[in-house]
């Protein structure tokens, strides 16, 4: 069941299709498809028609079996409907065939059974009623959620099982009523006294158990000596006891831990030892990763060290080096100069005989190339020779310019010649010189290669021995002045080995630490253990010492803890006894401060616990006077609806009777006969006929008189008296226009027409009503912002209609008076005034001021920083002196707004109110103070700005400002607006920041300003309206407006009629669906002269269901249930009190709070006992109360109402607040009430009025038919005419009825057109039958039928004038008669009637 719970919905409605299928067994015979499938095998109606067919067997019904599912089951289903008529089943519980065909709303078709069966039972058709299965019935919980998800799928509203056995008159049997024995009497009477019983028996335990603890502490107290004297043997014989068993159980758990812990350690060893030998190789595999990380982790540290020392070592080394450096050249010169002399030898003989070798070689390769060696000697001397040349030319120049000149000349010409033949020269020679030239240095370079290698093979053992003793030579004096350079720098030497051991060191020690790091754990245990050891024998030493000196320990311990017990027993008895009016009083104040608290918390306190509201919940009982207010208040309100029922009903009869008046005019009778009998209605006659203009030569006009127009002009006054006195349609069409960006001239269009909807806040209503729209429409785009930011950035569009608004003669006399001393005296009358606060400006105007005072030009320069102008003296002090002119102006708007603040129009304050109310509402976590300057800074901008900024528009004042003084008002307006912003001035406003003194005392000002202004009363104790002012009115609201705008209003609703109306139910949707189209209605209205209609509104519906009443009616009956569970149960929170099991005290305490709640004759009545539920608390055990109200919170969980996270704290945040508001409740009943009854007073007084209208209607109009329908003069008869001898036998009969009597055959009337058809009688026989139309009683005419002188069975009929005026009205062209085989033409036979049995005028 708790899954069950889950699909509430879907498990009720399989518990009534199991009851509907029980009924069809029943009825049948025979068991039929299961709960589940019981939809789709009812759909091809073979079931339906069998149960047709088991109930009237003998009419024996064709029935389409075949199994499958066709076109011609709807036989079927259609016998079913043949059946449902004949029983006369109401519309209202049937189904159409597409519900169950097309399995479009299958929940109405066993809806539709269910009622079936109630009816078939009260008519006696079946002997057995419908089943109740709900609770008894259950399913898998797959077959819940199926049907579930299917429901939600139809999108149908489940029918109402409930009650439908009394919706067809058929109650419960009662069960009778058991007859009081005597024993059950008694058995009453001591439950009813049970509590008082118990109470009584408590107080005599517990006297009887005070007097029997007296006797024995006096026994104690004599006893006292012997007692303790006992007490210390027995506790000293007992410690004994229990030290030397302490002692021997020591031995032996220390002797059994020994063995336990040694066998421990011998099975952890073995096993740690297997386990590691099993291990092995992944051990040995995870040493060398650690010590490869060790490795690494040492070169990366040493690596770090070496890089962190890089720059000294590099310098030691660069010194080291060039030191050794330095070392080595020096001894290689030492040993240079020492082997000097054999050196030298040896290197003079080796080149001697090298050049010796040389000189061979040359003169005989000098002999080889003889020849060319001359050329080559010619040349060179020609060379040379040009060279002397040369320098000749070179002595020749240095003197005198004419020589130098000759020279050149000579120069340049032999030059010149002598290239010239050189060049010859060559160029014949060229490639002979080419070819010697290699030659000759390829010889030199062989002969001198052979001669080398020749002379070192030669000499090359004498060279080997002489290099290895210079290399052994050089290396020694190497090795010695290494040593000594070593030597020389040992201290530095030392410092540096001293560096390379710490940093090693380090390394060496950081690896360890990062080992021991890494064994933390181990290390910690290992240290763990230690320690406890340690402790273990420090405890065990002190425990022994302890064990040695037990007794006399225990002796002492147990003496002083009697003494000081003892001795505090009496101090505490005797102080007791001394202060005991003072201890009454203390527990008294901290009862009565703990039940303050606890209230505190319930009053304050977020989340009151259990006990606490369970503390308070009598102060939800209401006492005699609350029960006889409340019974009054719900008689007055169950009166005022009755009265506006009667009311409602007497003025559609009022309009019926209107209309039956302007029929009577249409249909020609003259007025003649009201002007006549005046006197009868007590007024002038034309006050009878309000509504004379409905008789309109358009048929199409809405004051047409006719049905459809009747109808469009109510729906149209019911559409905008919705529109009206409902704010939330038109608040969702301007977020619509917002939303949608509607063209600023639509946008005037949309306000031009919503003015002239509520005429212009002319009158009291239209203007509460407007008030009232405008505040709906700022809290929807409020609720519709996501942050602050977002609302301030809007432009919404009810700003411009307010705007409309405010444009009134009122609010322009508010501003005139507000702002206008103050324009007039500061800046109009001052034309000299300056408000300039941009120190530039200043500056450039002092200059100007000067060169126009001096008539010379100003020797200050002009283009300077506005830091450097400030600092002129004249600009400083002209800035000092504009600054306080401002600050005063602004101070004398701020004592003007504080003294005249009363008179500021209330619609600006309501609607400024309706901001900040929605603003805290929406915003919760926003500081109020904030949310206040935000309306406030609204108000200042949209109503109080535009007028200083722009006086003239406003109406301030009549003349135009100069630009100066325009600039003025902008200056004192930009302070005030950071005034009414609530922000000092920024960085942006530098030179204004002097003011932030001013603008700081401004805000707190201004704060306590936008209080007072949004502290106005409700609009509707402003303007002395209620919700049943339109209903108790004698004159109803009327609305001027043009016929363009009517359907201009229509098609814009039509429009966004999805987003003004997102509910398929709502009334708006059905007032507009009943119009129809606009465009076709403005069509249609097309002939219409009149451009303006006057229109009276009335509403469509007075009882407007709430949608939530299901779920706060459920929410009130959860509460109730829950306050009786607390009371019985208690615990931590409300849910733990709900799953806690129940026991048989809780059962008992039930049963009494029953008796005690409910008892006879008690003048209270529990909490919520008014709600009206179904759940009856006294017939209920306790059991059944917590799973009502478990079934109940889930489904208010289901519905998003409360929640299992906060332990479903919000049932008792409710009762808390139900507890608080208890009192206002008193306040606001008593006002409730007061309204009630001058509702009541005004209704009744418009019953009244309504009545003696109606009397008036129905007296005017009985008196005027019977005037008419008087005879005048005798008519002439042709005798032995078919007229004249019928009169003759009425006569003769005594048969004449009072307002005569007509004869006319069938044929005459046919010819007439008055007469249409007949069913049953051919066009031959009509000469034969004969029509009698009589009349005896006012508005009342007797036809009969006859066939010569014999009546005709079935033709005879009794029509009523009204019958005949009601279907011209519904424009019903035909009536029939005779069971609807005759059919007349209505307003021929009007015409005939009139004719024959009214007089008229000409």
């Amino acid at each position: 069941m708790d899954k069950q719970r889950q699909f509430l919905q879907a498990y009720e409605y399989l518990c009534h299709i199991g009851e509907a299928k029980e009924w069809i067994e029943d009825i049948l015979q025979r068991e039929i498809p299961p709960i589940i499938q019981l939809e789709e095998a009812l759909r091809d109606g073979v079931t339906l028609a069998e149960i047709v067919d088991a109930l009237y067997p003998e009419r024996r019904i064709r029935i389409f079996r075949h199994p499958k599912l066709q076109y011609r089951h709807s036989d079927n289903i259609a016998a079913f409907f043949r059946f449902l008529a004949e029983v006369e089943l109401p519309d209202l519980f049937r189904f159409e065939l597409i519900d169950l065909y097309e399995k479009k709303n299958i929940p109405k078709v066993i809806y539709c059974i269910h009622a079936l069966s109630w009816l078939l039972f009260r008519k006696g058709i079946v002997d057995f009623r419908i089943g109740n299965l709900v609770g008894q019935l259950e399913f898998e919980h797959h077959e819940l959620e199926e049907m579930q998800k299917g429901l939600d799928r139809a999108g149908v509203s489940m029918p109402s099982f409930g009650n439908m056995g009394a919706d067809f008159g058929v109650e419960p049997t009662p069960e009778p009523e058991p007859v009081e024995s005597e024993e059950d009497r008694i058995q009453r009477e001591l439950g009813e006294n049970e509590l008082a019983i118990i109470d009584l028996q408590a107080q005599i335990r517990g006297a009887a158990i005070r007097m029997r603890l007296g006797d024995t502490m006096q026994r104690l107290w004599n006893s006292e000596q012997m007692i303790i004297e006992l007490q210390s043997r027995i506790r000293g014989d007992f410690s004994r006891q229990i030290a030397e068993y302490r002692l021997n159980m020591r031995r032996f758990a220390v002797d059994l831990q020994s063995g336990i812990r040694g066998f421990l350690v011998r099975q952890r060893q073995a096993n740690r030892e297997s386990f590691w030998k099993s291990r092995e190789g992944d051990v040995l595999k995870l040493q060398n990763l650690i010590r490869a990380k060790r490795a690494r982790d040492e070169v990366r540290m040493t690596r770090s060290q070496l890089r962190r020392g890089e720059q000294e070592v590099v310098e030691i080394q660069a010194q080291i080096r060039g030191f050794l450096s330095r070392r080595s050249l020096e001894e290689q010169k030492r040993e240079t100069k020492t082997s000097a002399g054999p050196v030298k030898e040896l290197q003079a003989a080796i080149r001697g005989m090298i050049l010796r070798k040389l000189v061979t070689d040359d003169h005989e390769d000098l002999g080889r190339e003889e020849n060319s060696i001359r050329v080559i000697q010619a040349f060179s001397r020609a060379l040379l020779t040009r060279n002397q040349v040369s320098r000749q030319r070179e002595a020749l120049q240095a003197a005198s310019p004419i020589l130098r000149a000759l020279q050149a000349v000579a120069r340049g010409q032999l030059l010149r010649n002598s290239i010239q033949d050189n060049k010859q020269e060559l160029r014949s020679h060229n490639p002979q010189f080419a070819a010697l030239q290699a030659c000759i240095r390829a010889a030199a370079v062989r002969q001198e290669v052979e001669a080398t290698l020749s002379a070192l093979q030669r000499e090359e053992p004498s060279v080997l021995e002489i290099q290895n003793q210079i290399r052994g030579m050089l290396l020694r004096r190497k090795v010695a002045a290494d040593y000594e350079a070593l030597a020389a720098q040992t201290t530095k030497i030392t410092k540096l080995q001293a560096l390379v051991r710490g940093s090693l060191q380090r390394q060496i020690t950081g690896a360890l630490l990062d080992e021991l790091q890494s064994h933390s754990a181990e290390i910690i245990q290992l240290q763990a253990l230690s320690r406890a050891v340690l402790l273990r024998n420090d405890i065990g030493m002190v425990l022994a010492e302890l064990d040695a000196e037990e007794e006399s320990i225990i002796a002492i311990q147990a003496a002083a803890k009697a003494c000081l017990v003892r001795a505090k027993f009496a101090e505490k008895q005797r102080f007791f006894k001394q202060n005991m009016e003072k201890v009454v009083k203390i527990q008294s104040f901290v009862r009565g401060r703990l039940q303050g608290e606890a209230y505190k918390s319930l009053t304050t306190g977020k989340n009151p616990p259990v006990n606490t509201v369970k503390n308070f919940v009598h102060l939800l009982n209401d006492s005699d006077f609350d029960f006889n207010e409340e019974i009054e208040f719900e008689r007055m309100r169950k009166t005022v609806v009755q009265q506006v029922r009667q009311n409602e009903m007497a003025e559609q009869y009022i309009d019926q009777l209107d209309i039956k008046i302007a029929l009577l005019v249409k249909n020609k009778i003259t007025l003649d006969e009201v002007v006549k009998h005046q006197k009868n209605f007590g007024g002038h006659s034309g006050n009878l006929l309000v509504n004379t203009t409905m008789v309109s030569g358009n048929q199409f006009d809405l004051k047409a008189l006719n049905k459809n127009s009747r109808k469009k002009l109510e729906s149209y006054q019911q559409l905008f008296f919705t529109l009206q006195t409902q704010p939330q349609y038109l608040a969702r069409l301007f977020k619509r226009i917002r939303e949608q960006g509607t063209a600023e001239r639509d946008c005037k269009r949309i306000e031009t027409l919503m003015m002239g909807l509520f005429g212009y806040a002319q009158k009291r209503r239209e203007e509460y009503y407007l008030l009232k729209l405008i505040a709906r429409s700022a809290k929807e785009e409020v609720d519709g912002s996501k942050s602050i930011q977002e609302y301030l950035r809007g432009n919404f569009f009810w700003s411009k209609l307010l705007a409309n608004y405010t444009r009134s003669p009122r609010d322009r006399k508010y501003l005139r008076e507000l702002l206008g001393p103050m324009i007039h005296t500061n800046i109009v009358e001052d034309p000299a005034l300056d408000l300039e606060s941009d120190p530039m400006q200043i500056y450039r105007s002092a200059i100007n001021n000067e060169e126009l005072r001096t008539g010379r030009p100003s020797q200050r320069p002009l283009d300077i920083p506005r830091e450097v102008a400030i600092k002129d003296p004249e600009t400083r002090d002209m800035f000092i002196d504009h600054l306080r002119d401002l600050r005063e102006i602004s101070d004398q708007f701020l004592l003007a707004l504080e003294a005249l603040l009363h008179r500021m129009p209330y619609g600006v304050r309501y609607i400024c109110q309706q901001i900040f109310e929605a603003l805290c509402q929406h915003f919760p976590r926003e500081p109020q103070q904030n949310l206040l300057q935000i309306a406030g800074n609204w108000l200042w901008k949209f109503y109080l700005q535009p007028a200083m900024t722009a006086p003239e528009s406003m109406g301030v004042i009549e003349k135009q400002l100069t630009p100066l003084q325009k600039r003025n008002l902008g200056e004192v307006a930009k302070v005030l607006s950071q005034v009414a912003l609530g922000r000092l001035f920024g960085g942006e406003n530098i030179y204004l920041q002097p003011l932030n003194a001013y603008i700081g005392d401004a805000i707190e000002r201004i704060s306590i300003i936008f209080s007072n202004i949004i502290a106005v009363p409700d609009a509707e104790s402003t303007f002395d309206i209620d919700e049943f002012n339109d209903l108790y009115a004698r004159t109803k609201p009327t609305l001027y407006i043009k016929m363009a705008d009517v359907f201009s209003i229509h098609s814009m609703i039509a429009a966004d009629l999805p987003h003004i109306c997102p509910n398929r139910d709502d009334m708006l949707r059905e007032i507009v669906q009943e119009l129809g189209s606009a465009k076709n209605n403005e069509t249609e209205m097309l002939g219409v002269t009149s451009t303006e209609i006057q229109m009276t509104l009335h509403p469509k519906l007075h009882d407007i269901e709430d949608p939530e009443a299901e779920v706060k009616a459920l929410f009130m009956e959860t509460k109730r249930c829950i306050l009786y569970i607390i009371r019985v149960q208690s615990g931590p929170n409300l849910m733990d009190i709900l799953v806690r099991p129940i026991s048989r005290e809780d059962d008992r305490k039930w049963h009494a709070l029953l008796q005690e709640e409910f008892a006879e004759g008690s003048r209270t009545r529990g909490a919520y006992s008014d709600a009206n539920t179904l759940v009856d608390i006294k017939s209920m055990s306790y059991k059944e109360l917590k799973r009502t109200a478990l079934e109940n919170i889930m489904r208010l969980e289901q519905w998003g109402r409360i929640s299992r996270h906060n332990f479903y704290q919000d049932i008792l945040n409710a009762i808390a607040l139900d507890i608080r508001t208890k009192s206002r409740r008193r306040v606001q009943r008593q006002r409730e009430l007061e309204g009630v009854r001058l509702t009541l007073a005004n209704l009744n007084e418009k019953a009244e009025w309504l009545e003696s209208q109606r009397k008036s209607y129905d007296n005017y109009i009985e008196q005027a038919m019977m005037t008419l329908q008087k005879k005048g003069k005798k008519r002439f008869l042709m005798p032995f005419s078919k007229q004249y001898n019928h009169e003759r036998e009425l006569e003769r009969s005594g048969r004449k009825p009072k307002f005569g009597s007509f004869k006319y055959s069938v044929r005459t009337l046919s010819d007439k057109g008055v007469l249409v058809s007949w069913k049953g009688y051919t066009d031959r026989e009509w000469d034969k039958i004969n029509l009698t139309i009589s009349c005896d009683e006012v508005g009342v005419f007797f036809i009969e039928g006859s066939k010569g002188s014999i009546q005709i069975p079935g033709a005879s009929a009794q029509v009523p004038m009204d019958s005949l005026l009601a279907a011209q009205f519904a424009n019903h062209q035909y009536m029939d008669l005779f069971e609807g085989c005759m059919r007349l033409n209505v307003n021929l036979f009007l015409h005939l009637l009139y004719k024959k049995f009214y007089r008229t005028d000409g």
